[in-house]
């Protein structure tokens, strides 16, 4: 009867909507996998990781699950941190909660952790400690955060300078593709490491850096060390993106891009680091930044990325120099 057929049409709604629920996440899902593939870069280990990075440097430990989750919203799926940031653990709390959600899952993020300076003693301690802080079975890729490793039990030496760690890079090295073989992490790299440093591990490695992570804008370039890396096969990572504290953002080349493109200085920056074949880090905690930095399909012409190629400073336009810290001159 008419009545009886409106009773299980009634009836069905609910598993009806179930169904169309679930074929929703279901093709979602296959999207995010088609873009997650078209928008990365393939590791010399086979790895694929996406061509924008979010990063967690300075962002304040109480503000670290809005932004984490504004994010993951934007679409961002590669997380940078490091131990020496202090927020790991409260990445970690945010970071399980957002999976638990169902938003994303873990095999869709691709997230990066960095080995710090006074660590090069107990690589795999430090590690451990990572995952336990971020509540991780694994890291995507753990990289090496200093060129030199510091003895920080041994206190200041008599001019004030860091002490350096008697254990030689090879050695550290050797420790961190323990890492990998233990499955603690798929991919090892380094970060602020020069080209002669990696031309030795190049020797002496079982398993290559798969990323060197550098402080690349364009008024401090990087450009022959990040241009040699590429040559290598070792993807380069750019941190500082947005120049901070120095002219990047109001160059006029930057500015009459943006003005052209109908753009923000912020994405030019983003973009020139993109074109140049690097994989570019952005920061922030306002929502509304984090997902415009994102939204990169725009093209700078080739005289535009002249005009920014040839702004460079060189070291006194740089934003993060060690130098001082470690007692060594680590940029040249």
């Amino acid at each position: 009867s008419s009545s009886s057929r409106a009773k299980r049409s009634t009836s069905d709604c609910p598993s009806r909507l179930a169904y169309i629920s679930y074929s929703l996440r279901h093709t979602t899902q296959q999207l995010n996998r088609v873009i997650f593939a078209a928008m990365s870069v393939e590791l010399n280990c086979g790895l694929k990781m996406p061509n924008i990075a979010f990063g967690f440097w300075q962002s304040p430990a109480a503000e670290c699950a809005q932004a984490l989750e504004a994010a993951i919203d934007a679409g961002y799926r590669c997380l940078d941190g490091a131990s020496v940031y202090g927020n790991e653990a409260d990445i970690g709390e945010a970071l399980a909660k957002v999976l638990q959600s169902g938003k994303v899952k873990r095999e869709e993020l691709f997230i990066v952790s960095k080995l710090w300076a006074d660590d090069w003693h107990q690589v795999e301690a430090a590690c451990d400690k990572t995952l336990k802080d971020m509540q991780l079975d694994y890291l995507d890729l753990y990289l090496v955060h200093m060129p030199v490793g510091i003895d920080k039990p041994a206190g200041l030496d008599s001019l004030g300078r860091q002490q350096r760690s008697k254990v030689p890079t090879h050695v550290m090295w050797k420790e961190m593709e323990g890492l990998v073989k233990k499955g603690k992490t798929k991919s090892i790299g380094v970060s602020n490491w020069s080209y002669l440093l990696l031309a030795d591990c190049l020797n002496y490695c079982e398993i290559p850096p798969a990323v060197n992570q550098l402080e690349i804008h364009p008024t401090y370039n990087n450009e022959q060390v990040a241009q040699w890396c590429l040559t290598e096969g070792i993807v380069v990572m750019g941190y500082s993106t947005l120049g901070a504290g120095k002219p990047d953002m109001s160059l006029p080349a930057v500015e009459e891009a943006a003005k052209r493109l109908n753009v923000t200085p912020a994405q030019i920056l983003m973009k020139w680091s993109l074109q140049k074949g690097y994989v570019p880090l952005t920061k922030s905690v306002n929502k509304e930044r984090i997902a415009q930095n994102l939204k990169l399909d725009f093209e700078l012409s080739k005289e535009e990325m002249e005009a920014l190629n040839n702004v460079d400073g060189g070291v006194p336009m740089k934003v993060c120099d060690h130098s001082k810290q470690f007692g060594l001159p680590l940029y040249w």
